[in-house]
């Protein structure tokens, strides 16, 4: 919780600005009829301040904005909380369901399919068995999203021509390192894929 609202502090300031002369801002007559009640304008007298005035004030609320954020990153562990929080653990783990249309795809042998959400493209192999395939979806050169082969039985960054083998080894560069590989476990009575570290 703050101690007081900075942005009034803020909004104080600046609403009484309008032009520049001089050692002087002019506050006009015009831009006091949307901040009235706030002004310390009366009887139609404009409210001057001297520039020395104002850097204060200004110099004065940039160390109060500072200061409350450095109190309130004081409070509750001592962090400030990430603005964009996710719930992933890093750790691979999820099953997708082939009757799903997202991924029905995988129902014939060469295809594959990326799961943006977890970072993995899973592609099924072109045997006699139709084996899955599951590794992380970004080049280690780019982080750009690979695509399967399947004539090839490999991965190909279309960016800069990385591939890759079918077990995520970098083949031909620029990448060097390998791929993350993950296990697969097919369950043919519920047409479910879990793709796991």
């Amino acid at each position: 919780m703050y101690l007081f609202n900075y942005f009034d502090i803020f909004e104080n300031i600046l609403s009484k600005l309008n032009v520049l002369k001089g050692n002087h801002i002019i506050m006009s007559k015009t831009m006091m009829t949307n901040i009235e009640n706030q002004s310390k304008e009366k009887n139609g007298e404009i409210t001057t301040i001297d520039r020395k005035e104002f850097m204060r004030q200004v110099g004065l609320s940039f160390g109060a904005i500072m200061l409350m954020n450095c109190l309130q990153s004081c409070g509750d562990g001592g962090e400030i909380p990430d603005p964009n929080p996710t719930t992933s653990t890093g750790k691979v783990d999820f099953t997708i369901n082939i009757n799903d249309a997202t991924y029905s795809g995988l129902k014939t042998k060469g295809s594959f399919v990326v799961v943006k959400a977890q970072n993995v493209i899973i592609a099924r192999v072109n045997d006699t068995n139709g084996s899955w395939i599951a590794v992380d979806s970004r080049c280690t050169h780019e982080q750009t999203t690979i695509n399967y082969r399947s004539a090839s039985n490999d991965f190909f960054c279309p960016n800069h021509g990385s591939t890759f083998s079918s077990t995520g080894a970098a083949t031909k560069g620029p990448a060097t390192a390998a791929l993350t590989r993950y296990n697969t476990s097919f369950d043919a009575t519920n047409n479910t894929l879990r793709v796991f570290a």
